[in-house]
């Protein structure tokens, strides 16, 4: 049996849809915009997740947040109306807040993006409006760059920067207005199929499909769903970004606890999705729009998933079986 787990968490007082409360990287460090300028805050209707910005009016994050459906419904793509994005900040509250906001024309979710599985968890988000002068784009990566990141696998090289605005601590408890980042290291795919075992090798092709880090008492919570992972390339070290290079999309990690070290948080391979990226920026974009709860029959037990998105409002604890 498959479980699907996502908790969403009640953020008080949305002056100029700023929030007094939002959650935080575990096992992190304050962080200024300087440090991710391509980090961006995703609104979608009452919940908020993370964004990555790609190019000056495009943002990619995980196509989970773009599901207005509920956990046991059929996907439904949210309406671009209810989506908007915040770049250029490393702060979610405050009088200004609101300056850093884009509308969003356009919102896609890849077309074979799976519910159940969470494989080919990525969508893009086409912005009306240039992003804050304060943001700029990271660098996707090439399939040999993604060879180079997964020479590093299992050396606990530490050389992964994790962004976000999730929860700080593992029992989910603790938040905080400011961008945290923590450094994380690569986990092999043989390492994370052992771990995670069923729920990911099932997958086709999980090693194109996921990548997988963990560092002890660090890693993705609630809100940090859809933000970046990055690697910094040394053959771009002198570069003015220091070789920073998109290879992860937040995705998923284990139910009962955030930043586990028996599960390696699963993130979403940039590098298998290189060319739907710039079919999509080019005008021709394959995205899911509803689709049926699909259902597995996972062999060899089961994992409880985490979806790492919050949502205002309401505390709310739902579960979806698919047997």
């Amino acid at each position: 049996m498959r479980h699907i787990v996502m908790l969403v968490l009640t953020l008080c007082s949305l002056p100029a849809l700023a929030v007094d409360k939002s959650p935080n990287v575990v096992g992190g460090s304050d962080a200024v915009i300087s440090d991710a300028p391509w980090q961006a805050f995703v609104k979608i209707g009452n919940r908020f997740c993370g964004g990555v910005v790609i190019a000056n009016t495009w943002v990619l994050t995980a196509a989970h947040c773009l599901d207005s459906a509920d956990d046991d419904e059929a996907f439904s793509l949210v309406s671009a109306s209810n989506v908007t994005v915040y770049t250029g900040t490393a702060e979610t509250f405050g009088a200004s807040f609101s300056s850093f906001l884009s509308n969003v024309d356009a919102v896609y979710a890849n077309s074979t993006y799976n519910k159940d599985t969470l494989e080919n968890d990525i969508g893009l988000l086409k912005l009306s409006s240039s992003v804050h002068a304060n943001a700029s784009a990271v660098q996707l990566p090439s399939n040999t760059v993604q060879l180079a990141v997964d020479a590093t696998a299992d050396t606990s090289a530490k050389d992964l920067l994790l962004t976000g605005w999730g929860y700080i601590d593992t029992s989910r408890t603790t938040s905080t207005n400011t961008l945290q980042k923590a450094t994380l290291s690569t986990i092999s795919d043989a390492s994370c199929g052992t771990s995670w075992g069923s729920t990911v090798t099932e997958v086709s092709d999980y090693q194109s499909k996921f990548f997988c880090a963990q560092e002890t008492g660090k890693g993705a919570c609630n809100g940090d769903s859809g933000g970046p992972l990055i690697w910094y390339d040394p053959s771009r070290a002198g570069d003015a970004d220091g070789g920073a290079t998109l290879v992860g999309l937040v995705s998923f990690g284990v139910s009962f606890q955030c930043a586990s070290d028996a599960y390696p948080d699963v993130y979403t391979q940039v590098s298998n999705y290189l060319s739907w990226i710039s079919g999509c920026q080019a005008g021709s974009c394959p995205t899911l729009t509803a689709a049926a709860v699909a259902t597995s029959s996972g062999g060899g037990g089961s994992t409880t998933l985490f979806l790492f998105v919050s949502v205002f409002f309401a505390f709310l604890f739902r579960q979806h079986r698919a047997a």
